[in-house]
């Protein structure tokens, strides 16, 4: 979908999260802004995401001249041009028609990595054809083991070249502002509900007139395939299909029929790194969902050095939450993290411009990148380590 000059203009004079987050907030009905922007309940695990990597200063190393500071890594024998991939994020097709395609493309032509949700708008072979390669899955257990297992053979026939177990949604949080909103991840724009959606579908006839074009999503196209009439289940049927995250039985049977690698995503402790060490899994992401599930985990950041310390010499340690900058990214990077995964950052981007404002934001966060190390005095992201940084106020490391 080609951008207009209008919308190449708006995206230009995007330069940071807030930006973005700004601009996604004039383009978007406040329910579904909010469904992106907030978390649980007070919402003091997902500012604390931010504020962790704020109190976090660099020690850099003066009198250095870095030309091109060297961004690239691999990932389980895939080359990344940059240690940054999108996160999985359910309900894409409310911010956009292309969503989780989108997304999948822009990562591609970036050199990086997309994680497909099972909880997309798109089946996830459609995803997979997208991006050749450049493609993992993010595993729920919707409609119980069946569904999970299902998801699992249609992941491998696909060619998806690994799996993330996401494991950190045993039920659904307490998200407020959807709540207030009297938002539903159906959004069917209908006269049942058209007094309810009215006031914040009238603000925005740009997106109302899209969404009616793309048929009213969201539904969950992956679930077709799992029921008896095809008919694809909405996200708010999910707490009577006996769906719910992974546990760890179902963790060792993924790992067990599965070829590829397996990661655990929502590890917030080493017990929890170590377990998925023990069942044969090549990597962990430390995640708290974005603020979005249990109020009063800790920052991600903040305990990604006891995690990375207990399992990052045996299995990949990624991170995600709270990535905002760039330097953001290379404080993960120094405190033990292999690469980071974003969220909202891209998903503001997609609400802008689609592809587009998505390969605008991936391609901002590695200019940062790239500028920060060049005043640091650091070569590579390969000589980061916790020497690099220091908490404010302290003239001591982590």
């Amino acid at each position: 979908m080609a951008l207009s000059r209008y919308q190449r203009t708006r995206l230009a004079k995007v330069l940071n999260y807030e930006d973005a987050r700004r601009l996604a907030k004039r383009t978007l009905p406040r329910g579904v802004f909010d469904y992106v922007d907030g978390g649980t309940e007070d919402e003091v695990t997902l500012r604390s995401n931010a504020e962790s990597f704020q109190a976090l200063r660099f020690r850099p190393r003066m009198g250095v001249w870095v030309p091109e500071p060297q961004l690239s890594t691999t990932l389980f024998g895939q080359s990344l041009s940059f240690p940054v991939l999108a996160a999985p994020c359910g309900g894409l097709k409310l911010i956009h028609p292309e969503a989780d395609i989108g997304v999948a493309r822009a990562a591609a032509s970036a050199g990086t990595l997309h994680v497909a949700s099972s909880a997309s708008g798109f089946a996830l072979e459609e995803i997979a054809e997208s991006s050749p390669d450049r493609h993992w899955f993010q595993l729920y257990r919707f409609m119980g083991r069946p569904g999970m297992e299902n998801l699992v053979n249609r992941a491998k026939a696909a060619g998806y070249k690994a799996i993330v177990v996401t494991v950190d949604t045993q039920v659904g949080s307490k998200r407020e502002r959807n709540w207030r909103n009297g938002f539903s991840y159906s959004m069917r724009v209908n006269a049942a509900n058209a007094v309810k959606l009215g006031p914040q579908l009238l603000p925005r006839p740009f997106w109302t007139a899209r969404y009616v074009r793309d048929g009213m999503p969201f539904q969950l196209a992956n679930t077709a395939a799992m029921s008896r009439d095809g008919v694809p289940m909405v996200l708010s049927e999910m707490a009577h299909k006996e769906s719910n995250s992974p546990t760890w039985e179902d963790v060792a049977w993924v790992r067990q029929n599965f070829d590829g690698p397996v990661l655990v995503k929502g590890v917030l402790t080493a017990e929890d790194g170590r377990k998925a060490h023990q069942l044969g899994c090549d990597g962990v992401v430390v995640s708290n969902h974005g603020g979005r599930q249990l109020e009063g985990a800790p920052a991600s950041i903040d305990v990604l050095p006891e995690i990375a310390a207990a399992v990052g010499d045996k299995m990949e340690v990624l991170v995600d939450g709270g990535v905002r900058r760039g330097g953001d990214a290379l404080k993960a990077l120094a405190l033990g993290a292999k690469a980071v995964l974003i969220g909202r950052l891209y998903v503001w981007g997609l609400a802008i411009g689609g592809q587009d404002g998505v390969s605008h934001m991936l391609e901002s966060l590695r200019a940062e990148m790239t500028c920060s190390m060049q005043l640091m005095g650091c070569p590579s992201i390969h000589d980061l380590d916790s020497t690099w940084l220091m908490r404010a106020g302290s003239a001591l490391n982590p």
